[in-house]
């Protein structure tokens, strides 16, 4: 029998261009896309699969909350997150929800085709600097210190407000700093999280305690 994967995918060139890898890879694969995460759990419904490889921004989907949804129809599907969302600050909620992999969209082919095999085959991935990551909180060295690592001091203040729903206006006014200079901090806290919104930046915080 055919390998069966859902790629669900919304940006049309990543989505060529993982379809292209896994018919390298894999050429008697049959490979099915989706941009919208609904539409992936009604094929979930449908037949099983071998393997799901998912972006977290997804219409229709809540970001880690999509694993238990994914696990609800096919509890035992390889699920390989595949985002260009920062994998220091996102792998280890996704990892910990569930998720089989987690793979940055600027990897290397080899190193996507490595993931691949490896989640198929019943077993975790993760890149280097994650697993490192993930001994370091088994010793004891925390996470939080990579959220501060990325912001700084001032960025997270202004982050954490925002998070917690002020306008730039009321923010500027709490911290005692230009509108101005506040829109800035925003725009760099965005950029270095990786999130494009307030409600981004909010759940972020969520899943990073």
């Amino acid at each position: 029998m055919s390998i069966q994967i859902i790629v669900a995918e919304d940006h049309p060139l990543i989505l060529m261009g993982i379809q292209h890898l896994l018919m390298e890879h894999m050429p008697g694969a049959v490979v099915t896309a989706t941009g919208d995460f609904n539409k992936a759990l009604a094929l979930l419904e449908k037949q099983p699969y071998n393997l799901l490889i998912m972006d977290i921004n997804l219409p229709g989907g809540d970001k880690v909350g999509m694993i238990n949804s994914v696990r609800m129809k096919q509890p035992k599907i390889p699920i390989l997150v595949c985002s260009s969302y920062d994998e220091q600050l996102y792998a280890l909620p996704f990892l910990k929800a569930g998720a089989n992999g987690y793979i940055s969209k600027t990897a290397l082919n080899e190193e996507f085709k490595q993931a691949i095999d490896t989640v198929i085959s019943g077993k975790i991935y993760a890149s280097p600097s994650v697993m490192e990551q993930v001994f370091g909180q088994l010793f004891n060295k925390g996470s939080q210190d990579l959220v501060t690592d990325k912001l700084t001091d001032k960025e997270l203040e202004v982050a954490k407000l925002l998070s917690k729903g002020l306008s730039t206006k009321a923010i500027s006014e709490h911290i005692h700093l230009s509108s101005s200079s506040v829109s800035s901090y925003k725009a760099k806290i965005f950029e270095k999280l990786g999130v494009s919104n307030v409600i981004e930046l909010t759940r972020y915080f969520e899943l990073n305690g």
